[in-house]
């Protein structure tokens, strides 16, 4: 169907797409965060502030950020906010604080840590959401969460039932871990 029978039928839509601009806005808006988030990164990290770095710093994170986007849109994958996440959000200072204690105590010299806190495999299954979308978002921000934590680290994970195979300084699992859990 080409398009200039169209046109003289009256209809404007085969040529013309709507969503364009929406779509253009979106692909922005997302650059813009992922420019803004690795730039805040960048700045953290480099020593020298100078003109040079701040643009070097810029230029190479407006293309990354552009690169992630494509790269997303390629995948064809997508994020949902998983119900929850703010709850182990809060707790998540707490949880890198006991944790770090735990560690500082078993590594001090002169300190006898006990065998069930050497470290152990767990598996988590993750609390449910509303749909398979939220599921790997929830399973993506979970891992993520976890391995912020110096006392685990997400080793492997399965779609169906969402769950996370973690390993953990403890032998019980910790307050993170029982937040992410069903």
């Amino acid at each position: 169907m080409t398009v200039w029978p169209q046109l003289a039928a009256g209809s404007s839509s085969a040529w013309f797409d709507r969503d364009v601009g929406r779509r253009g806005l979106l692909f922005i808006t997302e650059a813009a965060a992922w420019w803004i988030l690795l730039f805040a990164g960048y700045l953290v990290l480099v020593s020298e502030r100078s003109a040079a770095e701040y643009i070097l710093g810029a230029s190479l994170s407006a293309v990354a950020g552009s690169a992630a986007v494509l790269a997303r849109r390629a995948s064809g994958s997508s994020f949902a906010v998983p119900q929850g996440w703010v709850l182990v959000l809060i707790r998540l200072p707490a949880a890198v604080l006991v944790d770090t204690w735990l560690l500082i105590r078993l590594v001090w010299p002169g300190s006898t840590p006990r065998a069930a806190q050497v470290g152990r495999l767990q598996t988590l299954e993750l609390a449910d959401q509303p749909d398979e979308r939220h599921n790997f978002s929830w399973q993506a921000v979970a891992g993520l969460l976890l391995s912020l934590s110096p006392g685990s680290f997400v080793v492997d994970s399965s779609a169906h039932p969402p769950e996370l195979v973690v390993h953990s300084i403890r032998a019980s699992p910790g307050l993170l871990e029982r937040s992410l859990q069903r």
